[in-house]
């Protein structure tokens, strides 16, 4: 009697924690497919436009082309490429309406010369610069260059500022306004700085 009480004692223990196992074989993997689906939404989110309105600061490739000493002054000429052209939907983004950047505290408004965008780099149109806030955006509601001239597809757009004084390259806040879908947002780049400020990243 008593090693059959035994027998059907460990029986049972042994049962329970078959099903115990069991439970989390199921669990487990459930929950670990949920937290990968998570990570992976936010990281995809950080690269590109997955929806209206959604911030994607890596839209559009902006590269300072040169900065060059033109008569006592510095000619400061940046590019805008739209890096995946299209309706804003599955990854692709519209053209760029505008956008512009931000100095820091050392930067000297009264340096600013002219202004001037193109479609090729060669032919301008001049404009006059103002730091202002842009009311067109929400992305960002302090004062802004703003240069007014968008993209077409894949094609570089130029952009000129030419200060009267020698500023260094820094990474520096600029942003974005587009259409409806790619919508607006903030991005580092390389633009004017300020000394002892971040150096310009390679």
């Amino acid at each position: 009697m008593r090693l059959s009480k035994i027998v059907l004692l460990a029986s049972l223990i042994a049962s329970s924690a078959c099903q115990r196992s069991g439970r989390a074989d199921i669990l487990v993997p459930e929950k670990a497919k949920v937290e990968k689906k998570s990570t992976e939404a936010v990281v995809n989110n950080s690269v590109s436009a997955r929806g209206p309105g959604v911030c994607n600061p890596y839209a559009y490739i902006i590269t300072l082309e040169s900065k060059t000493p033109v008569n006592g002054s510095w000619e400061w000429i940046w590019s805008v490429q739209n890096s995946n052209p299209g309706n804003g939907g599955g990854g692709t983004v519209q053209n760029l309406s505008h956008w512009g950047m931000q100095f820091g505290s050392c930067f000297v408004w009264a340096s600013v010369v002219s202004g001037a965008y193109s479609p090729d780099g060669i032919t301008w149109t001049a404009f006059t610069p103002l730091y202002e806030v842009d009311p067109s955006q929400s992305c960002v509601i302090t004062p802004v260059l703003k240069f007014d001239f968008g993209t077409v597809g894949s094609a570089k757009s130029y952009y000129k500022l030419v200060v009267s004084q020698d500023y260094p390259v820094g990474w520096v806040p600029g942003y974005y306004k587009s259409g409806a879908n790619t919508g607006c947002c903030t991005f580092n780049f390389n633009g004017i700085g300020c000394p002892g400020g971040i150096e310009e990243k390679q």
